[in-house]
């Protein structure tokens, strides 16, 4: 619908084509005076609108001189100007002038008229929009700004890791030691903390199996008269002399006489029950904390298993300039070990033998190689150093010297053997480890490493060897160099991972599932490492399972494992669990009767 402008401006057209085109009678007097502007077609007042133009035409013609006078004289004026002068001239030609201002004036009306319904329109649609935008205006709600979230994450991560970094350097120990009211001096009572990495557990089935755990352990140790330690007091008081203990005359590691003043008590190393730890846990001052509340409160558990070098590679901190190993992060772990070991725990250095990928990448010469000289790979993707390398062999040694100066009582070497997917292949051809012609078997190439090892080692710390626990059973090196008798006169301590859980076949021992078994498996298995360790060297300390796979285990699973190893006169043992939480309400020392059947009994 037209606006108000549209149809007062069509209402002035037409009415002004009505007065030009109006009957002959009218006089040009009243037309001019405006007369018939004073109302409109309809009797209203739209007419005043032409009245108004031609008083402003009107204006417009006057002299400047007039401009004072008013709107009404100089109308009059102009009409009665305009009156003369049209009677003065002939009445023929004030007829033609007239007829064609006529056509003019209603050419122009026609052409206002079609002009105006597109304005109108543009006006509807401009009004229209108008209206829509006061509805919605007041509407329309200010858009909240959403938090940035990604930026968030982003900076909290950067701090996050930031701390994290610091903290493992050991820069906020004093701020921790200040918040938790514990002093890594009084590691004792209180404790540093630390963190761990999970680890896999260690496999002994044949399967490498090698996701991080504590590689082979193997049977138990010689058989005779008690040498063993009584029952062990707490951290730093080694049980008393005298208690049936493991089997077998003991030669003393590496030597013939005394033992040096830099050796743990034997008593010492016959009584520890201990604790795995990752580097990452020992590492760690807060998850330490709580490892050291956790041997506080129970008793019996006097000692550690800490790695310095693991399955990556990795030592705990910058080593010396000779040892071409993998740095970690925690320089303050040496210091950490020196206390504990001030605080008489038994201190066990877990060193990872020939798994080392950081190694082998490093110095590919002294890695297992394709017959094309790139690197083998075992069946879990895990590269090895040759162990028939002697260079390698005194890397090792270089590590476990460098873990005695940390202050620590033995050092326990993991992975000791050949991966079990190469099987034969360095005779074949197949894959190159430059040495194996001078061995007969990989079980002797092993038992020399590990004289090689016991002799550096002489005077300084006692040594151990982790085994297959299938060592115990076979009769053969099973293709990894892991012959009992073979290796038992060459450490002082043989440590057989005796997990149920890695005895898969059905009917081992007589058991369809022997992990449902834990005591059973565990006292067989220590049987016949006694009788197998019978004159030689080695004393036996086994692995014990504190984690679960296809059966659950509770403190009644670890603890039926502890009491078989007692019940055999065997009175030291390390746990494993790869995550390093272990279960509470185990009983950690036994009391049991040592039956004079039993091999390793005096």
């Amino acid at each position: 619908m037209p606006g108000r402008r549209e149809r007062r401006k069509h209402s002035s057209l037409v009415e002004q084509l009505e007065l030009l085109t109006g009957p002959e009678g009218t006089t040009e007097e009243t037309r001019s005076s405006g007369e018939g502007l004073t109302r409109g077609p309809a009797g209203n007042a739209h007419g005043n609108s032409g009245e108004q133009a031609s008083r402003r035409r009107a204006a417009r013609k006057r002299p400047r001189g007039d401009a004072g006078k008013s709107e009404t004289t100089g109308s009059q004026a102009a009409v009665s100007d305009t009156g003369k002068a049209r009677a003065s001239k002939p009445a023929a030609t004030r007829g033609n002038r007239s007829g064609r201002a006529r056509s003019q004036v209603a050419a122009t009306a026609a052409a206002g008229t079609e002009n105006i319904e597109p304005a109108v329109a543009g006006a509807r649609r401009a009004r229209a929009q108008v209206a829509a935008t006061a509805v919605t205006a007041p509407g329309r709600r200010r858009k909240k700004r959403s938090p940035k979230w990604g930026e968030m994450v982003a900076i909290f991560l950067v701090l996050a890791l930031s701390g994290l970094a610091a903290y493992n350097q050991g820069l906020l120990d004093k701020a921790v030691a200040w918040v938790t009211g514990t002093d890594t001096g009084s590691l004792g009572q209180g404790g540093v903390p630390g963190q761990q990495g999970a680890q896999g557990t260690p496999d002994q089935t044949g399967s490498t199996g090698e996701t991080g755990g504590s590689g082979e352990h193997g049977p138990q140790g010689p058989r005779g008269e008690a040498s063993q330690s009584g029952e062990p007091g707490e951290p730093g008081q080694p049980g008393e002399k005298g208690e049936p203990g493991q089997s077998g005359g003991l030669k003393e590691p590496g030597q013939t006489g005394d033992q040096s003043d830099s050796l743990a008590p034997m008593e010492m190393a016959l009584s520890a029950r201990a604790l795995y730890l990752t580097m990452d846990t020992a590492g760690t001052p807060s998850r330490m904390a709580s490892i050291m509340k956790y041997m506080r409160s129970h008793e019996g558990l006097n000692s550690f298993v800490i790695d310095i070098k693991d399955n990556n590679g990795r030592v705990p901190t910058r080593p010396p300039e000779h040892i071409p190993a993998r740095a970690g992060s925690y320089s303050h772990l040496p210091g950490l070990i020196e206390i504990l070991a001030d605080l008489d725990y038994y201190m066990i250095a877990r060193i990872v033998a020939f798994q080392d990928p950081y190694r082998a990448q490093q110095e590919p010469e002294r890695a297992i190689r394709r017959a094309d000289g790139s690197l083998w790979r075992d069946r879990d993707g895990r590269l090895w150093l040759n162990p028939y390398d002697k260079k390698n062999w005194e890397f090792v040694r270089d590590v476990a010297l460098w873990a005695v100066d940390m202050g620590f009582h033995e050092i326990q070497l993991d992975y000791v053997r050949f991966p079990d997917s190469a099987r034969g292949l360095e005779k074949s051809g197949a894959v190159l480890m430059p040495g194996y012609e001078e061995y007969e078997t990989r079980g002797g190439c092993i038992a020399a490493f590990l004289d090689y090892m016991s002799e550096a080692l002489e005077g300084k710390a006692y040594l151990g060897a982790d085994i297959f626990g299938f060592a115990t059973i076979a009769s053969d090196d099973m293709g990894i160099g892991h012959k009992w008798e073979q290796l038992a006169d060459s450490v002082d301590f043989m440590c057989p991972m005796v997990y149920p859980s890695h005895y898969y076949n059905p009917g081992i021992y007589g058991f369809q599932v022997p992990e449902a078994h834990p005591y059973e498996v565990v006292y067989k298995a220590m049987a016949e490492a006694l009788e197998r360790s019978e004159g030689l060297r080695s004393k036996t300390r086994p692995w014990l399972q504190d984690f679960s796979m296809r059966v659950k285990y509770g403190p009644e699973e670890v603890s039926g494992q502890i009491r078989a190893t007692f019940e055999h006169g065997i009175k030291t043992y390390m746990l494993w669990n790869p995550a390093n939480y272990y279960t509470d309400g185990v009983e950690y020392v036994p009391e049991v009767e040592v039956s004079s059947e039993n091999p390793g009994t005096g």
